[in-house]
């Protein structure tokens, strides 16, 4: 059992809760994976570069401020691919491939210990600050871990992705632009890869105009300065 004090503010969007046959594996020594006992092993094998991204992720914005990081594999009905809770990410288990080859998606909920948990958006029509900036940490982790070719492929990727979904959605709809106006609407209306996608877009198009030093720098202090805010 383990018991934790925690002293940093989230928003309320973050708490989370979860019960069940759970046994855990440590990673490295702030990180691990909880999962049901017929997976964890899987869990154990597929997030072995959990300690690189981390160090990774702090070597490129400054020292990760939540003390642990910890994932958990959830059953198959868990809806999403993963959940950012600070400390403990929730995981869907379809990333348990055997060969390590989806744990972008690590990288992003990891991502999230900057880019919307320590800096998080004070409205929902300003979505994309919390997912875009991940997007983009996310991909500067996996070029750092596994090199500027893997990354690649992963934006490219990501703009067949935002390509197929402006053309579904229309061009001329409102919702694609980043700054959404969710008045009067529930909010899960502008939760679509927009603010993921076109917000990677947008700040690498920002890193290619300044520099990656200049941007780096940039960004480095944004969460610095923006911090539990």
């Amino acid at each position: 059992v383990y018991r934790f004090e925690m002293k940093q503010p989230i928003p309320s969007y973050l708490l989370a809760l979860a019960v069940g046959d759970l046994e855990f594996r440590p990673l490295g020594p702030r990180s691990g994976v909880y999962a049901e006992p017929s997976v964890v092993e899987k869990g154990a094998y597929e997030f072995a570069d959990l300690e690189k991204m981390i160090a990774a992720a702090e070597e490129l914005y400054g020292p990760y401020r939540w003390e642990r990081y910890d994932l958990l594999v959830l059953p198959p009905s868990f809806p999403f691919g993963g959940m950012e809770n600070p400390r403990i990410t929730f995981a869907t288990p379809t990333i348990l491939a055997g060969d390590r080859s989806l744990v972008a998606l690590v990288a992003h909920e990891l991502a999230h210990s900057w880019s919307g948990n320590l800096v998080t958006n004070a409205t929902w029509n300003d979505f994309w600050l919390n997912e875009g900036f991940t997007v983009y940490f996310e991909h500067r982790i996996m070029e750092k871990v596994y090199g500027a070719p893997y990354a690649e492929m992963l934006s490219v990727l990501t703009l067949k992705d935002l390509r197929g979904t402006i053309e579904e959605m229309g061009a001329a709809n409102p919702d694609t632009r980043l700054k959404l106006d969710l008045s009067g609407r529930d909010p899960d209306e502008g939760v679509t890869d927009i603010a993921y996608n076109k917000g990677y877009f947008f700040l690498r198009l920002c890193e290619e105009t300044f520099g990656r030093p200049a941007w780096d720098d940039f960004l480095k202090k944004y969460f610095n300065d923006n911090a539990f805010h």
